[in-house]
């Protein structure tokens, strides 16, 4: 039988930030060009419970400065009845000064983790034969190590005077109650050099995790680029996004190894008739692959291998969230996802006083389901075959000017709980 794998919160954090809902510069006014600024500032205490953080308590929040709405600067911490913690602090969309097109996204976390879980080799030794992270191991074909981690991400972001933002790299919806009223990003034209938002990115990352016996650690380097065609980029309803990129790591530090890894990935997101109990339902669609053409997944030493956090890798928060982070990983991976949206008209949050500090401005109903696969080479036949899959249920909602989500996640290895800020995709 699986293992039942879960987090339970109290009230909902900003527990996790690498990835929130924004990706390009925006400003959300409600009701018309001259209505109030919603900005992005809140502060959520949180407990939680897993199999292997224990019992936890923390204080998330995130704060957007009147002076510069389109920013968000946040911060998360917890302490857990194990040893276990963590603390981040970063920023998203800080504009570098006198140009507002140019953008970057500077993050900065430190953990400890007393049973952190790694399916990485030696893998546990019940299990001689197998290599841990593979589609085909086993799932308690893992490490378990008291370890610390320290993590630097610095994404920055440069938009091409194209499209929707050809006048201006700050865009402004007008939305009412949550929802987009007018001037959309994008969904008008499949032509980027008339629709949406065209990005070139940039992002040296660093981590390193270490322990007493052992010590791994990358800094690489990602150069990618983004077409943004998607309505209302917080909760999108029409549109698509594309995104390509790579990841280089030269090997300049001691216990770093050289590896490349190429993505691509492709969000599209369809209307669906409204009705007269719902005010919005979308059918929203995501498929993405990574493959290391560096690595030989016969190498005993790994050699040309991204780290199992980074590449072609499948678990956690993001892809494949029915199973442990980082479950999966090799030299290839594909993932699909398809998830409904809903909208309910009947919304009983804003009546409710004890809830009024959240500003609750709509709520979600999503539906789920996902499918994946890491293979030994990027052959569609083998990638295609044997697959993992998983299904859930969540409830998401507009918490002032971000996307708050809690979903749930069953897969053949147990039920996850996820708690974030930012639609899945």
């Amino acid at each position: 039988m699986s293992k039942f794998k879960s987090i339970f919160l109290l009230l909902l954090p900003v527990a996790c930030f690498q990835s929130l809902e924004s990706r390009a510069q925006y400003i959300i006014k409600e009701g018309n060009e001259d209505g109030a600024t919603r900005t992005r500032t809140i502060v959520v205490p949180y407990a939680f419970s897993s199999e292997t953080l224990g019992i936890g308590l923390g204080l998330a929040g995130t704060y957007g400065p009147e002076s510069q709405p389109q920013t968000t600067y946040y911060s998360t911490a917890y302490g857990t009845d194990n040893g276990s913690w963590l603390f981040i602090l970063g920023g998203h969309n800080i504009l570098f000064p006198g140009e507002e097109r140019f953008s970057f996204r500077p993050y900065a976390g430190i953990a400890r983790q007393s049973q952190k879980r790694l399916y990485v080799p030696p893998g546990n030794p019940d299990f001689p034969n197998e290599r841990p992270g593979s589609n085909e191991s086993d799932a308690d074909n893992y490490i378990e190590r008291d370890a610390y981690e320290i993590t630097i991400n610095l994404p920055m972001r440069y938009t091409l005077p194209w499209g929707h933002f050809s006048d201006s790299g700050l865009h402004t919806y007008i939305t009412r109650n949550g929802l987009l009223k007018e001037n959309p990003s994008g969904a008008e034209s499949f032509n980027p050099l008339e629709s949406g938002q065209s990005t070139l990115t940039f992002r040296p990352f660093y981590r390193k995790v270490f322990d007493n016996t052992d010590k791994a650690e990358t800094l690489f380097f990602e150069l990618g680029y983004e077409h943004d065609n998607r309505d209302f980029i917080p909760n999108p309803h029409r549109g698509y996004i594309i995104k390509v990129g790579a990841q280089y790591d030269p090997d300049w530090l001691q216990n770093s190894r050289e590896w490349l890894a190429v993505e691509g990935a492709i969000d599209t997101f369809i209307p669906l008739p409204e009705t007269a109990w719902c005010r919005q339902q979308t059918l929203a669609l995501s498929a993405w692959s990574s493959y290391a053409p560096t690595y030989d997944p016969n190498s005993p030493d790994q050699n040309g291998k991204p780290p199992y956090f980074s590449g072609p890798t499948l678990g956690g928060l993001w892809r494949l969230r029915g199973y442990p982070a980082y479950r999966f990983h090799d030299k290839a991976a594909v993932h699909y996802t398809a998830e409904y949206r809903l909208i309910p008209e009947w919304q009983p949050f804003g009546r409710i006083d004890l809830l009024d500090p959240l500003a609750i401005r709509w709520w979600q109903i999503v539906g789920l389901v996902e499918a994946g696969r890491v293979a030994p080479s990027w052959n569609p036949g083998t990638l295609h075959t044997d697959m993992k899959y998983d299904v859930g249920i969540g409830i998401r909602g507009m918490f002032d000017s971000g996307i708050g989500r809690l979903d749930l996640v069953v897969s053949e290895e147990g039920v996850s709980f996820v708690a974030m800020f930012g639609q899945a995709f």
